[in-house]
Parts: structure tokens; C-alpha cells; sequence
């Protein structure tokens, strides 16, 4: 199963009914002038997005990720992380949603939880190496 790539410790399973949901800035993508990778909404450069997981409990903590942005919205990935456990996503995985890419992407990834979660996304830039980082701790909103 292709999503299997994506499982550094967590488990693909059929997630419980979300009742927490985090929506993560996610970049991926360069802009280099001249070309037909040139994008006037960003300084040239590369941008890319890791957003880290985290499970704070003492039980498993079933999840859901999809990827949205203007052009659609992607599938749901199914995920349980187990007490204290980490996953981390990336840029390199997009394609695992069922996104593929050729001018990079711009947009949201989405994590639906039956548990509240830590959830935090890692931004970096540069031209040939990493000039600018920041992390930033994602919002968690209360389904109903």
C-alpha cells in the first residue's frame, strides 16, 4: 500500500469521529524568475513545509490528514499514533495524498482527530540552502 511511505511510527487505521481539527499553512514549491517555475507571490527561492505530530496521551490517538487547496481537495489518510509517538510530513509525501504536483503547491493540510493533539508546522526558505525557519504551533478548533 502506497501510504505505507508515509508511517515513520504511526499506524494506517480507520480513524474514530474527529471531534478536534488543526489546518496547517503548507508549501511546497519554488519560484525561480524567468522560468516556468517563477511565481510573483513569492521572493524567488525554495519553500517547503514539515508539519510535526505529536500524541501527548497514554493511548493510541486515531487521525485523518488531507491536503486542500484551490484546485481540489485531496483524500483522507487514515493514521494512529501511539502513546507519546511522533509522525512527521513533508513535502515528499504530498504525492502519497493523491496530489501530483509540477509547479509546486500552495495551500492547507488538514488533521482531523478524535483527540486533541500537538501539532506544529516547520517553514523554511532559501535559494540553495535553508535561510529562514519558523515554527509555529497549529490552532486547534473544536468540531461539532
Amino acid at each position: 500500500m502506497a501510504t505505507k511511505k508515509l508511517i515513520a511510527k504511526a499506524i494506517i487505521v480507520a480513524p474514530a469521529t474527529p471531534k478536534f481539527q488543526y489546518a496547517a499553512k503548507f508549501i511546497c514549491k519554488s519560484s525561480v524568475p524567468g522560468t516556468s517555475l517563477e511565481d510573483r507571490a513569492f521572493l524567488p527561492g525554495n519553500y517547503q513545509t514539515l508539519i510535526n505530530i505529536h500524541n501527548p496521551w497514554t493511548k493510541p490517538v486515531k487521525f485523518r490528514v488531507k491536503i486542500a487547496w484551490p484546485i481540489e481537495i485531496s483524500k483522507y489518510l487514515p493514521f494512529e499514533l501511539k502513546p507519546d509517538g511522533v509522525l512527521t510530513l513533508s513535502c515528499q509525501q504530498i504525492d502519497q495524498f493523491g496530489v501530483h504536483l509540477i509547479h509546486g503547491f500552495e495551500g492547507f493540510m488538514v488533521i482531523e482527530s478524535a483527540a486533541s493533539l500537538d501539532v506544529t508546522a516547520v517553514y523554511m526558505a532559501g535559494e540553495k540552502a535553508v535561510s529562514s525557519i519558523d515554527v509555529e504551533d497549529i490552532r486547534e478548533r473544536k468540531l461539532r
